[in-house]
């Protein structure tokens, strides 16, 4: 009875090496693919170069199908194997090729930042301030146009307005975010400016 449960430890054991290196050899054919590419991926934007990762994973467990099914059910039917075998080969990567991994992080930063909406700035007089859905704060600039501002988030300053503390034709300065939202009485979309600052002057 000892020697067949020795037996069965042994070989899971040994199953278990076995699937660890598959992750192993994996994550150096998906590295070895993803640099071939790498010249071209520099250029991409970073949803291509996902996809590209994506297909290197799947090129890499179409060679190895039965040692990757044999640890993680079949990637192709099983929820959430497919995103879990890209989990882990992704972890893998940190070791063995960090710098194309490195790639990916970097493309993914950059490409969020030049999605963010730029802080944009004002100066002019306050026109009126009405309690609507929104607080509304109309501001006529220099050049005397007139601006329509939201109330959206917190800043620093926002007791600025949220306590009264500025009035019809006080000077201001402010800070501002523009972002297109749908109107439904217009039953369109349109640009809103959101109050990101505002300073008296």
């Amino acid at each position: 009875m000892k020697k067949l449960l020795f037996v069965f430890v042994l070989s899971l054991f040994c199953l278990n090496a076995k699937s660890q290196d598959i992750l192993d050899v994996l994550t150096k054919e998906v590295c070895s693919c993803v640099n071939e590419k790498k010249e071209a991926l520099k250029s991409s934007a970073a949803e291509q170069m996902q996809m590209q990762l994506g297909l290197c994973i799947v090129s890499s467990y179409s060679n190895h199908e039965k040692e990757v099914t044999a640890k993680y059910g079949d990637i192709m039917e099983t929820e959430g194997a497919m995103e879990k075998l890209g989990s882990d080969v992704g972890m893998k990567m940190v070791g063995i090729c960090p710098d194309l991994l490195m790639m990916f992080a970097d493309m993914d930063a950059a490409e969020a930042e030049a999605e963010e909406s730029p802080v944009l700035t004002m100066e002019g007089k306050i026109v009126e301030i009405k309690s609507e859905q929104f607080l509304t704060v109309i501001v006529k600039d220099n050049s005397g146009r007139n601006h329509t501002l939201l109330l959206l988030t917190f800043f620093e300053d926002s007791n600025l307005l949220i306590e009264n503390k500025l009035k019809k034709n006080d000077k201001v300065s402010v800070q501002y975010w523009e972002q297109e939202f749908y109107d439904p009485k217009a039953k369109d979309f349109r640009y809103y400016k959101g109050i990101q600052g505002i300073k008296k002057i």
